[in-house]
C-alpha cells in the first residue's frame, strides 16, 4: 500500500529543507505526528476562509511556520525552493525579521 499524498509531501519539503539546512550547517529537523496535525487542521482553516495567516500559536512565539498558497498541486521540493529563494533578500550580517524574509509565504511542518 502507497503513501498518502499528504505524507509524501511532508517527508518532501522535509528533506527539501533538511537539504537547504546542511548548507548552513544546521542540525536536521524531524517529522512530529502532533505538528503535523495540527498544521493540517490550520490548513483546512485557512482553505476555508481563503485567508492566508499565521497561526496564534506562531504570532506568540510557540512555533515557528512558513505558509505557502498555490492554484494548484506543487511538489514538496518546490514549495521549499520558494521559502529558500527569499534568502537573496536576507541580511546574515543583520540576522531577525525583515519584510523581504520570513511572512510572504510563510512551514506547515
Amino acid at each position: 500500500m502507497g503513501k498518502s499524498a499528504s505524507k509524501q509531501f511532508a517527508e518532501e519539503v522535509l528533506k527539501a529543507h533538511n537539504d537547504y539546512r546542511k548548507k548552513h550547517g544546521v542540525p536536521p529537523l524531524k517529522l512530529c505526528k502532533k505538528l503535523n496535525r495540527g498544521a493540517q487542521q490550520y490548513a483546512e482553516e485557512l482553505a476555508t476562509t481563503r485567508v492566508l495567516k499565521h497561526s496564534s500559536d506562531s504570532a506568540n512565539g510557540k512555533c515557528g511556520e512558513n505558509l505557502a498558497w498555490a492554484s494548484y498541486d506543487q511538489p514538496g521540493k518546490d514549495v521549499a525552493d520558494r521559502w529558500y529563494s527569499e534568502i537573496k533578500n536576507y541580511s546574515f550580517q543583520n540576522p531577525g525579521f525583515s519584510s523581504g524574509t520570513g511572512d510572504r509565504h510563510p512551514s506547515l511542518l
